[in-house]
């Protein structure tokens, strides 16, 4: 969605979102301010700073003046933006029933060292280290999208043990370096407390101990798919069902190894996207149902045609392959949303420096990508790549065309504008696109029939 100016409709429209988010605001500026930053995100062209957000407000002096209250608003004011999040995850969804929760980590590229959280980090979509700030995020998936309604920021000790960095990001004294998966079972306690719980499909590799984010869901009765590294121990389980133990196999395995690459009988045909395999997680606290081994749970291997990437996911669901697939699916749908955040919301455009200032911005990024999609909808506008997904996952399952949903498309223009700022802190472009990698798709290898009715 290209920015442009809003309509008188789309004017009013913004007013009466910003109104019914922003209400716990306290003084009459602030929910001003949040409304006309709102404005801002949603029609100024290109990125969105402050200058170029204040711009879409007025014109000369005034939009300097304009800019000087936008920078006031989003990082000197001390407003809570918890009870925004919380309107958020309740407007979410809308009448559209939940497919899953989805949480994955958006890695926002720097330059300089000031901004808040900013460190290094390999991303292997990049292939190499940048400098960057990392943000975990949780979303509420439907059919039509996946709606931002959390976000936390991953921190470092370089930031947390420095008394006069500390000060300066304005990090408050609860703030401490902690594990992703706890920031997600923070983020998946707030939003239980507004919604009913849904299965949570967590694409996030960079969880240090994903047995024990498993044993924090089981205990608050959330279902998930959570995905893990090859190399994740795991026992299997012979002859059983998800929740009930067969024969256990003693000795442990890496996930990989439950999969051996199979040699097509017919050159040319395709290879299962998904094969599945009951296993027992070693190492997970007693207390938890299943028995004394603990619950038996089930390993999927997703992708690997033709001798492309695997991922592997861990679940507690007694699903079969399509199901799962469908709950994968809302992987590939988040991704899109994070893509979209980058391009069109100002995901990547913050260029304050302070800890309230950045969940600030985040918080109204996440209000005008839902404001946005909604005006969107009402004036009948689509977006292609969700269109050209759906349509993909559409034929998918009428047997037109074989499953693919391996990867994460990222789009043209957030995959430049990241390349443009790799290449701009290293002096030149990087070596390979990163919009390129991310958005590269592997070929459609179809659901392997002998598992349609696994559990």
């Amino acid at each position: 969605m290209d920015a442009q100016p809003l309509s008188p409709a789309g004017e009013a429209a913004v007013s009466r979102f910003a109104e019914q988010v922003f209400a716990h605001l306290a003084r009459i500026d602030q929910r001003r301010w949040a409304r006309a930053y709102l404005h801002g995100l949603l029609a100024a062209p290109g990125r969105k700073t402050l200058s170029n957000m204040a711009a879409s407000l007025s014109t000369g002096s005034t939009a300097a003046t304009a800019s000087l209250s936008l920078q006031q608003f989003i990082n000197g004011s001390p407003w809570d933006w918890r009870p925004a999040r919380r309107v958020l995850a309740g407007l979410a969804t809308g009448d559209r029933p939940v497919r899953a929760w989805t949480a994955t980590l958006a890695v926002i590229p720097k330059r300089g060292d000031q901004a808040v959280g900013v460190h290094r980090r390999f991303v292997p979509e990049a292939g190499r280290t940048i400098k960057c700030q990392a943000a975990p995020g949780l979303f509420v998936a439907t059919d039509r999208d996946a709606v931002p309604v959390d976000w936390s920021l991953l921190l470092d000790s370089n930031w947390t043990a420095d008394p006069e960095r500390r000060t300066r990001a304005r990090i408050p004294e609860t703030a401490a370096p902690r594990p992703t998966g706890e920031l997600l079972v923070e983020m998946v306690d707030r939003l239980t407390a507004r919604r009913p719980p849904a299965p949570l499909v967590a694409d996030l590799t960079v969880v240090d101990d994903p047995v024990r984010l498993a044993a924090a869901l089981a205990h608050r009765s959330v279902p998930y798919v959570l995905e893990v590294r090859p190399n994740q121990a795991v026992r299997p389980v012979l002859q059983a069902t998800t929740g009930h133990h067969g024969r256990v196999q003693q000795s442990t395995m890496p996930a990989e190894a439950l999969f051996p690459r199979r040699r097509a009988r017919t050159p040319g045909a395709p290879q299962p996207v998904l094969r599945g395999a009951p296993v027992l997680l070693p190492g997970l606290p007693p207390g938890l149902p299943g028995g004394r081994g603990g619950p038996v749970h089930r390993l999927w291997a997703h992708g690997g045609g033709s001798g492309g990437p695997r991922r592997y996911w861990l679940t507690d669901l007694a699903e079969d392959a399509p199901a799962v697939l469908a709950l994968l699916d809302t992987v590939t749908v988040t991704r899109t949303t994070v893509d979209r955040l980058g391009a069109d919301f100002g995901l990547l455009d913050f260029s304050g420096r302070s800890y309230s200032g950045w969940h600030h911005h985040m918080t109204l990024v996440s209000a005008a990508y839902s404001l946005g999609r909604d005006l969107a909808a009402s004036a009948g506008e689509t977006d292609d790549r969700t269109d050209e997904r759906t349509a993909d996952y559409t034929a998918d399952r009428t047997g037109d065309a074989t499953l693919d949903l391996v990867g994460a498309p990222v789009g043209r223009r957030t995959g430049e504008r990241l390349d443009t700022r790799l290449g701009e802190r290293s002096g030149g472009r990087p070596g390979t696109r990163l919009g390129e990698r991310l958005g590269a798709r592997t070929g459609g290898p179809a659901v392997d029939e002998n598992l349609r009715n696994s559990a």
